[in-house]
């Protein structure tokens, strides 16, 4: 008796071939986008192949393809460089990151700060707003809670995210801040004209940080910088306070750098790079 081989479901059989012929042309894509964010120039598509081993008709497929989707745009120089839809991506992805635990998660890093207190604020108009706080055993003779504001041309953190504006938009906060609408100052050291902000904000870009020296409360003083997600833009501020009794054992640049550090440690979490951010990265 004969027996007939078993009948094959076409359907099925090209079912199971669908992930075979699809992963290699994906890892390819990505093995494309690597190479084309490591070239120092724009690759052409023979440089493409070349580097992949790749033969030059798939990756003209490969190429003519990640352009129409926006993953790729081509050069004048018939180069390939990454494409705006990235972007889109990267956004996402970064939006949805926590900055408070992203903040909380650096501090962890910085044992260098365990003596001081350390605030995360936004900023929201006139006011600056806390988020994150992590309070010192020393007593500051001001506590600091989440969901406390106070005016930003008073504090350290606020007048970092100013500073980190640019020109026009630092024009713009004042158009609509006019100094007829700001708060009394808290102690004699605060800030009371335009003048004297404008100043302030010039010094704090020269130096890379702000100081509040007693503007918040008598004998604070605290030391802030600005953090920056993955875009570049200044998202919040970072704040490293501490008595002013406890001012001369520390060195007044130290304490501004360490702010610095503890900013740029965030903002490398937010997905922001720079080469001082990577530095800091590297050597922590």
């Amino acid at each position: 008796m004969r027996i007939s081989p078993p009948l094959v479901n076409k359907e099925n059989k090209i079912g199971m071939s669908k992930p075979q012929d699809s992963v290699p042309a994906l890892r390819r894509a990505v093995r494309i986008l690597d190479l084309v964010k490591a070239a120092q120039r724009p690759p052409l598509a023979a440089d493409v192949a070349r580097q992949l081993d790749l033969p030059r008709s798939t990756v003209h497929g490969l190429l003519a393809v990640m352009v129409e989707l926006g993953l790729l745009e081509k050069t004048a120089t018939q180069g390939y460089r990454l494409g705006t839809r990235l972007l889109d991506w990267v956004g996402g992805v970064t939006e949805k990151r926590d900055l408070v635990t992203e903040f909380y998660q650096s501090l962890d890093g910085f044992s260098d700060l365990d003596t001081f207190t350390v605030t995360l604020t936004l900023l929201e108009g006139m006011e600056v707003v806390y988020v994150a706080c992590r309070n010192s055993a020393t007593v500051l003779g001001a506590s600091f809670r989440v969901g406390m504001r106070l005016p930003a041309i008073f504090t350290a953190t606020g007048n970092a995210m100013l500073a980190e504006m640019d020109d026009t938009s630092f024009r713009e906060w004042l158009t609509l801040h006019p100094a007829s609408t700001w708060p009394e100052p808290m102690t004699p050291n605060g800030i009371r004209s335009v003048t004297t902000l404008v100043r302030e904000i010039a010094e704090i870009r020269e130096r890379g940080y702000a100081v509040d020296d007693e503007q918040i409360h008598d004998g604070l003083w605290c030391f802030g910088a600005g953090v920056k997600d993955y875009s570049g833009r200044m998202v919040a501020g970072v704040g490293v306070s501490l008595p002013q009794t406890e001012l001369g054992r520390y060195d007044v640049g130290d304490l501004g750098n360490r702010a610095v550090a503890l900013a740029q440690a965030v903002s490398g979490r937010l997905g922001y790079r720079n080469n001082m951010t990577e530095e800091v990265e590297n050597q922590r």
